[in-house]
């Protein structure tokens, strides 16, 4: 099931719509199973650089945010971690044309208290083929009580 989710459509700040990055970049969330996120991104010509293949910024941009997601909670909020450390591995080019989409897909490998490890892995469609691989570790912001 693809749907896209209020978070990737933009924040409100004092009244007025802001885009998220994810938005910007025309990121979707796709519902996926616990600890494990998909998000999939249709291709457009400014995704690219210029010679014709995603840039590479797009690529590592997915990787996080596939890592990242991959703690949300299941209620569908946002997740209240940061990036901490992220590795990525660049197997092929996705050259525009060929490639109408790419798919990143992140599974936790470990969770503790104050931060989770994924796994990624992002995939050029509508081949199949594995275009990159990542590593990231997030760290989980601390809870805040109400009573202050």
């Amino acid at each position: 099931m693809t749907q896209k989710e209020p978070h990737y459509q933009g924040s409100v700040d004092a009244g007025a719509v802001r885009p998220h990055f994810g938005a910007v970049l025309g990121f979707e969330h796709i519902e996926s199973e616990e600890n494990s996120a998909v998000i999939v991104l249709n291709l457009r010509q400014e995704h690219c650089n210029l010679h014709g293949t995603v840039h590479g910024g797009v690529i590592m941009s997915l990787v996080d945010a596939a890592g990242l997601w991959s703690g949300a909670p299941r209620d569908g909020s946002v997740p209240a971690a940061s990036t901490a450390s992220l590795n990525c591995n660049f197997l092929r080019a996705a050259r525009f044309g060929p490639v109408t989409s790419l798919r990143a897909e992140g599974q936790i490998t470990k969770r503790g208290r104050s931060m989770y490890f994924s796994s990624i892995r992002l995939y050029a469609c509508p081949s199949g083929d594995l275009i990159a691989s990542g590593q990231g570790v997030f760290s989980v912001a601390p809870h805040r009580s109400s009573a202050a």
